[in-house]
């Protein structure tokens, strides 16, 4: 496993010398990273979990967070490996050998397949657990907590404007963590922990929803059928709350 990146690499096809991408740019929500051997590559969005993740739990930032995504991604399917600098292929170059894919037809589909190195991945896992658990046990108003001021005015509406706009950055990032973490457990052990651990109890049953989200990347079940399935599990108000989703969803997110 490489510790840095170099600056400049030089292009192993062409006399071009480039530097590789290791973030989205500023105005850009997402990036690729291709595979070493071949044109397959992966989008890893700002608002990816497991990048969140490892920003948050592991204050990771710029090229530390990059070569640990780099370490948790799975192979690709040719056998290679996703790196930043593409195999040392410049962009231009891997522009143009997607091209000539094209033209002979040779760029085809693949079948899904989990993007996320599990096993590397579950390293973190105790440590995503304990972030989880500090907030749980955490004194941070909620969203129930303070619409329930509000809605007694105890707080006056800018200052719950203002709160709410915190609250929900805030627990943004809580619930990227608990989807890096239940695609680490799989859809046979998430969403019973996040049950056992009170996390529908603080965040709602939006909680499941993320959590059917973050399954669709890691399993490639569609998150829709994947809430069709857990709704059987729950009833009362959570059971309720899900159904309204799902109607109101109807053929996907």
């Amino acid at each position: 496993m490489v510790d840095t990146f170099q600056k400049e690499v030089q292009c192993s096809l062409c006399p071009d010398i480039f530097q590789p991408v290791i973030e989205p740019a500023e105005e850009e929500s997402s990036y690729l990273i291709y595979c070493s051997s071949c044109v397959e590559y992966l989008s890893i969005a700002r608002s990816n979990p497991v990048r969140i993740a490892f920003r948050e739990v592991l204050g990771l930032k710029g090229e530390s967070l990059a070569l640990a995504l780099q370490t948790v991604l799975a192979s690709c399917q040719c056998g290679g490996e996703f790196s930043h600098d593409a195999g040392q292929r410049c962009p231009k170059c891997i522009y143009k050998i997607e091209r000539e894919m094209r033209k002979s037809g040779t760029d085809q589909q693949v079948e899904f397949y989990c993007p996320w190195n599990l096993q590397e991945l579950k390293k973190s896992e105790g440590k995503f657990f304990e972030y989880i658990f500090r907030k749980l046990e955490s004194k941070e108003e909620t969203l129930k907590e303070l619409i329930e001021k509000y809605e007694s005015g105890q707080v006056e509406p800018e200052a719950y404007l203002e709160g709410l706009d915190s609250l929900r950055f805030r627990e943004t990032t809580q619930v990227s963590v608990i989807e890096a973490w239940a695609i680490i457990l799989g859809s046979d052990m998430a969403f019973r922990a996040a049950e056992e651990h009170g996390l529908v109890d603080r965040y709602g049953s939006r909680i499941i929803v993320s959590i059917a989200k973050a399954l669709e990347i890691s399993e490639g079940k569609a998150a829709l059928s994947t809430l069709a399935t857990e709704i059987k599990n729950w009833d009362g108000p959570v059971e309720r709350e899900l159904q309204t989703f799902i109607a109101k969803i109807g053929g996907g997110f």
